[in-house]
């Protein structure tokens, strides 16, 4: 059986649910180790603190830094990105954000500007310089910038109620409402604690694999960056069978 892949739903560009049918599980795996592990990210490697008055470490701040999800561009893949940061509380307590970070790129900013880094008292001041360099989650989680997860389709609650009992359920994934096939739909949900141990799940292979990405770049284009590093892979060991 040929493998099938078909979008079903996005809320916005964080998510993406596909529809995969005729895929082996090894393979499945594989996509979604590379979407956690092997695509490429922007986050900050090394920093020097100037002066911090605060009551934070500075090896926690540093922590906390390098957790800030940055945007990534391909253009600027093999740089480095320096970023600064002076902030002050001088009347009164201030709340440092993530939008605080200067960077010298224009097009390499944090992506998300209003998470709080820290809360400076009155009197306390935070200056330093950070260095963003291009990694994978292999070396480091911090420059992870997606997750992938896949189930059977028989596993999720996709119907209103469940049509064994009609005991009303909750869609766990909202989304995906009137967007799988009926073919695919199973019908009774497995889930359902009232009569689950009466019911027997559809012998469909159908698999809902969820992308969800943390950085500028959509989850469909994730998922797309994942795929194209499968393929080099496979093409790799495919020339290395041949010479072998």
């Amino acid at each position: 059986m040929a493998m099938k892949v078909q979008l079903l739903a996005e809320n916005g560009q964080s998510r993406a649910w596909y529809l995969i049918s005729g895929a082996r599980l090894s393979f499945l795996n594989a996509l979604r180790r590379a979407l956690i592990a092997d695509l490429p990210a922007f986050a900050m490697d090394e920093i020097s603190f100037y002066e911090n008055t605060s009551a934070m470490f500075n090896e926690y701040m540093a922590n906390r830094l390098g957790l800030v999800p940055l945007k990534y561009e391909e253009t600027s893949a093999n740089s480095t990105v320096s970023f600064s940061l002076d902030a002050e509380a001088l009347d009164e307590e201030k709340t440092v954000y993530s939008g605080d970070l200067v960077s010298q790129d224009e097009v390499i900013v944090p992506a998300f500007m209003h998470i709080p880094l820290m809360k400076l008292g009155k009197g306390q001041r935070l200056r330093l310089e950070a260095t963003a360099t291009v990694g994978t989650a292999k070396t480091h989680a911090k420059f992870q910038s997606a997750i992938g997860s896949f189930g059977k389709v028989a596993e999720f609650k996709l119907t209103d109620k469940c049509k064994k009992c009609a005991r009303a359920m909750k869609p766990a994934e909202p989304e995906l409402m009137g967007k799988i096939p009926n073919a695919s739909l199973p019908e009774h949900s497995v889930l359902c604690e009232a009569c689950e141990t009466k019911v027997s799940p559809p012998e469909k292979d159908d698999v809902l694999f969820l992308v969800e990405s943390y950085n500028n770049i959509p989850a469909r284009q994730q998922f797309s960056r994942a795929i194209k590093i499968l393929e080099e892979r496979y093409k790799t060991l495919g020339e290395f069978v041949k010479t072998a």
